[in-house]
C-alpha cells in the first residue's frame, strides 16, 4: 500500500506505524516527532499497518494480525497512540518506567508523578513555557544502575479543561504547532513554546507527587515526603514492576533517596509552577 512509515523509541524498543491517509499519518508523526528514529537498531515490538478506508475509516492490523477496524479518524489515532506507548512500557527490561512527566533546568530534572488526572500535563505544559526543558508528560524511564532519566517526548497532551493555558501562552502561535480535535482537546508541540525544549535526559533533583484540587487555600498546599513515604508512591507508578526479578524496588530505592521529594495539592496552577520552578532552580 502507499503508506507514510514512522519508527517510535522508548526505553530501549521501537513501534513502526505504516499509515495510509494523509491526515493520520500526519497526526502520528507530529505526536511522536521527538520520539521517531530512522533505523530499526532496538526491536520492533508492534508493527502497524493501516488501511483507509470509505467514509474516512481506518483499520489497522498488528503484527500481521486484526487490530481494529472501521474506525473513525480520532478512534483510529487514539487507539494507536495508546497501544504503541503500552507496548514500549510493558517491553522495557533494563529501565524502570513510571508514570510521570518531566521537565529540567540545565542538567537537573523535575520528575512529577502521578496517574492520569493528577494534573502533571497540566503543570508540564505550564512550566514549559515558563522556559524549563521538555523530557515528556507521560511517562519516563530509568535506566537500570543510572542516576538519570529519559523521557518519552510526545507531544505536549492537553484536555478541554485545559484549554486556558496554551490560549493564555500560545494565542499567537503558528496553527502548525498545534493540534486541535472535536472535544477541544490539543495536542501541542513543546518548541512552540521554545525552540530548544527538547531535552533527552536530566538527573532527578527535585520529586513531585501533585494533585489538582478545585478550591484549595491559597491555591496550594505543599508537603515534604520521607524518603519511604516517596518509595511507596514512586511503586504505585511503576508500569513494569514485572520485568524485574524484585519488582524494580531496588532502583526504585535509589530513585526515592536521589530526588527530594514532595506532595502538592494546587487548584492555582501559576503558584504551583512558580513554587516547583522554584524548586528546582534554587533548592
Amino acid at each position: 500500500m502507499n503508506a507514510n512509515s514512522l519508527l517510535a523509541h522508548f526505553a530501549g524498543n521501537t513501534v513502526r506505524f505504516s499509515v495510509e491517509g494523509k491526515e493520520l499519518g500526519k497526526a502520528l508523526s507530529f505526536h511522536f516527532k521527538h520520539c521517531a528514529k530512522k533505523d530499526e537498531e532496538n526491536p520492533v515490538l508492534a508493527d502497524y499497518e493501516v488501511k483507509a478506508l470509505e467514509n474516512g475509516k481506518f483499520s489497522a492490523s498488528q503484527n500481521g494480525e486484526l487490530f481494529f477496524s472501521a474506525l473513525n479518524f480520532r478512534a483510529a489515532l487514539w487507539q494507536l497512540t495508546q497501544d504503541a506507548i503500552t507496548q514500549l512500557n510493558g517491553a522495557a527490561s533494563k529501565e524502570l518506567v513510571f508514570h510521570a512527566a518531566a521537565l529540567s533546568y540545565q542538567e537537573d530534572a523535575v520528575i512529577l508523578c502521578g496517574k492520569s488526572g493528577s494534573g502533571k500535563s497540566s503543570l508540564a505544559t505550564w512550566l514549559v513555557a515558563e522556559g524549563l526543558g521538555y523530557l515528556t508528560d507521560e511517562v519516563i524511564s530509568r535506566p537500570l544502575g543510572e542516576q538519570i532519566i529519559r523521557g518519552l517526548s510526545r507531544s505536549l497532551v492537553l484536555k478541554a479543561g485545559s484549554a486556558f493555558i496554551w490560549q493564555h501562552w500560545l494565542a499567537d502561535a503558528d496553527p502548525q504547532s498545534l493540534l486541535r480535535f472535536s472535544d477541544n482537546s490539543v495536542w501541542i508541540e513543546p518548541t512552540a513554546f521554545n525552540p530548544e525544549a527538547i531535552k533527552t535526559s536530566a538527573t532527578p533533583r527535585l520529586l513531585i507527587f501533585p494533585r489538582y484540587a478545585p478550591d484549595v487555600e491559597a491555591g496550594l498546599r505543599t508537603k515534604r515526603l520521607s524518603v519511604a513515604d516517596a518509595l511507596f508512591h514512586l511503586l504505585q507508578n511503576l508500569v513494569n514492576a514485572r520485568n524485574f526479578d524484585d519488582h524494580g524496588f531496588a532502583e526504585t530505592s535509589r530513585l526515592a533517596q536521589q530526588a527530594v521529594a514532595h506532595e502538592i495539592i494546587f487548584s492555582d496552577i501559576e503558584k504551583a509552577s512558580a513554587w516547583i520552578k522554584q524548586k528546582l532552580i534554587t533548592g
